[in-house]
């Protein structure tokens, strides 16, 4: 997992994206508690926790409570251990920076909101509470903000690292979770509207930061994602027969036309193709995909851009 600048340059920058994340949610929450109460809309959140609490009934009982379990800290922490422990023993290529960021992204929310409730002091809704009230302060919604980094977390993974129209359900179902946790802890009365909205602010906000830093710009192997069309190849044809040309004019290493058949070729032969062509020093690489019309794709073009012959042999 590295980045064009080094993995030096993530760690500075990953601290002062939290810092201000950070900062940012404590000063919401004073602004909560000291500026925005008794005013609208906030003088709507009794009247809605009250409504809430008499309209319970035991379906609606039982199935808050177990979204409310859903996103209690045992089962976030085990989900998050199963997770972070399948991506790393995936037999086709492990998946070191899904990993941490799924595992980050918890523990880091967990951190943000532990600070936040050091700073701000909000009491729970009154109306009975259906759950044992912990210790910390009302804002935010730490059941929330966790479902943000875990499920959020499993959405982002399986919309940017996986392929079909199921990972659209798929992530579609996952999202759904945390505004169901969060109406759930209004319903129970452990939470005003205004908890639940700072904890899905900090769980997305958490998931922005560690996105940014871990996944933005890496492929499924762990490497910078070249730019242009892949998933799958049906040769590799180096721009530059023979010994790496030089790069005066142009910045980069060796640059390669990767012709790729769309069904003949599955993501793992593409992703450790590209994970060899750059080991080599191809680390500009060009992917096209073949069409019936266009049996070699644009490596025509690309090769004549470059003024070379097209050269290599089919995967």
């Amino acid at each position: 997992m590295t980045t064009e600048n080094g993995g030096s340059a993530r760690g500075p920058r990953l601290v002062w994206l939290l810092a201000a994340q950070t900062t940012s949610m404590v000063l919401l929450g004073l602004w909560v508690t000291h500026v925005a109460v008794g005013h609208w809309p906030l003088t709507l959140e009794g009247r809605l926790s009250q409504a809430f609490a008499a309209h319970r009934s035991p379906v609606g009982n039982a199935l808050t409570a177990g979204l409310s379990l859903l996103a209690g800290t045992e089962a976030i922490v085990g989900v998050t251990l199963v997770c972070v422990a399948v991506l790393l023993a995936l037999p086709s290529a492990p998946r070191r920076a899904e990993a941490v960021f799924l595992g980050a992204s918890v523990a880091v929310q967990s951190a943000v909101f532990l600070v936040v409730t050091f700073f701000v002091e909000r009491p729970r809704p009154g109306v009975p509470q259906l759950d044992g009230a912990p210790p910390t302060s009302s804002f935010p919604s730490g059941h929330v903000g966790a479902s943000v980094a875990l499920y959020g977390g499993l959405a982002t993974l399986v919309l940017s690292r996986t392929r079909g129209p199921w990972r659209y359900l798929t992530a579609g179902v996952l999202l759904l979770v945390p505004p169901a946790v969060g109406l759930s802890r209004v319903y129970r009365g452990m939470h005003h509207p205004s908890d639940v909205l700072g904890g899905l602010l900090n769980g997305v906000a958490t998931l922005l930061v560690l996105g940014s830093v871990f996944l933005a710009g890496h492929g499924a192997d762990g490497g910078r994602t070249p730019k242009g069309p892949s998933a799958g190849v049906a040769g590799a044809v180096p721009a530059r027969p023979g010994p790496p040309p030089p790069t005066g004019g142009r910045r980069g290493g060796r640059r390669a036309v990767v012709v790729r058949h769309p069904h003949g070729c599955p993501d793992e032969l593409a992703d450790d193709v590209r994970a060899r062509l750059h080991r080599h020093g191809f680390t500009v690489q060009r992917w096209t995909p073949t069409t019936v019309d266009r049996p070699a794709g644009s490596l025509a073009g690309e090769c004549a851009a470059d003024g070379v012959a097209p050269s290599g042999h089919a995967a």
